[in-house]
């Protein structure tokens, strides 16, 4: 049985075909899903014992800072520990794309209320905002549709149907095997030809049909998690125009804060930087990095232009945190990793290059029956 892919008008954007729901985007969305849920997930079993300990601390430290404001002392260690927990297991549960709906924002509150209770004990940390911004925004878009856990099981796997009418949202499915993950308008007439098999999978536009899903569902989130990475730098970029002014590109602000940041460490006996001794030695260094730094800050809109900017500013952005990481011995993983510049960069197509194979939410992907032959997953017809 046969059923029209739902027209949708052509949205001017790289990569969105003109009809149908295009998979390019949702598959991103599915990507970071999977990328930030494990970071923070990670994150925070690292983090768990510092965290925990926090609540031994004496109670004159605490200073609420954002929703913890209205707090008049520290939560008790009870409490700590289910937070912790519970943001440990919200994040597995959104890793696997379960019950996302509930889920993503629940882990999304959870991990900016441990992020927040962190910066509540004297020093307020920059690392992980971005992460905490990206979760609210994945919270609120389908980023379930795509390299969900459940949507790859097969019929017998104990999750209840899609076609089922009181859950019609608990199986989805992928974009359809063959494709590659490549965009939509170069896989020919096979992914825009949506087929309906017994189980309500349709497959070709790679959503549950009458799922909701539009085009616009994707790109709109999509655009919004570039938006956020590229405004948190421009925001670090005007803050410190304000705080420094023009000294700032000339350097000498730059230097001074490298050689405090390393003295600090040094009195406190943490871990300093190797080589900005020799940085502050050679100061004639400091006004191209500083004026570096302001580009790649100021200049982060510009990603927003066109996918050869986007991996420009990525790869430049990148570099400046590994800078940060050598003169001042400051690590933002979330940014060194990658995951902040997911949003602006085709990461889907790049991924199709290892993975042309990889199948999900279709025909080929179900546990094979006796006596059943093996299910063509591109072109749903039995071989």
């Amino acid at each position: 049985m046969r059923s029209e892919p739902t027209k949708i008008g052509a949205v001017s954007a790289p990569g969105l075909s003109s009809s149908g729901v295009d998979q390019r985007y949702l598959r991103r969305l599915g990507l970071m899903r999977v990328l930030v849920a494990s970071y923070v997930t990670v994150w925070t079993a690292v983090r768990a014992p510092h965290l925990i300990d926090m609540a031994d601390f004496d109670e004159r430290r605490f200073d609420p800072v954002g929703i913890l404001v209205p707090l008049a002392g520290p939560p008790g260690p009870t409490m700590v520990v289910v937070l912790v927990l519970a943001t440990f297991v919200c994040g597995l549960a959104v890793l696997a794309g379960w019950r996302y709906r509930v889920t993503a924002p629940g882990l999304a509150g959870l991990f900016l209320l441990t992020t927040t209770y962190r910066n509540s004990w004297g020093q307020i940390f920059h690392t992980e905002n971005l992460a905490a911004i990206h979760l609210v925004i994945l919270a609120m878009a389908p980023a379930d549709r795509c390299w969900a856990f459940r949507a790859c099981l097969g019929a017998g796997s104990g999750f209840r149907r899609a076609n089922q009418p009181d859950r019609p949202h608990v199986l989805r499915a992928c974009p359809p095997a063959g494709s590659g993950f490549a965009p939509q308008d170069r896989t020919g007439g096979a992914a825009n030809d949506a087929t309906t098999e017994d189980d309500g999978i349709t497959k070709g536009d790679g959503v549950t049909k009458g799922d909701g899903v539009t085009e616009d569902d994707g790109v709109w989130a999509v655009r919004a998690l570039a938006v956020a990475t590229v405004a948190t730098y421009v925001v670090a970029g005007v803050a410190k125009l304000r705080n420094g002014g023009l000294a700032w590109i000339d350097g000498e602000v730059l230097v001074r804060q490298v050689a405090f940041d390393n003295a600090r460490k040094d009195v406190l006996g943490d871990v300093m930087s190797p080589v900005a001794g020799l940085f502050i030695e050679h100061r004639w260094l400091a006004r191209p990095a500083a004026l570096a730094s302001m580009l790649v800050e100021l200049g982060a809109p510009l990603a927003l232009i066109g996918r050869r900017m986007a991996v420009a500013w990525s790869l430049a952005a990148w570099g400046f945190h590994l800078a940060i990481l050598a003169l001042m011995a400051i690590v933002f993983p979330y940014h060194l990793i990658g995951l902040a510049m997911i949003p602006l960069l085709p990461v889907e197509d790049w991924f199709a290059r290892f993975n042309r194979r990889t199948s999900c939410g279709d025909a080929q992907v179900r546990r094979d029956k006796p006596g059943r032959d093996r299910t063509d997953a591109q072109g749903g017809q039995d071989r």
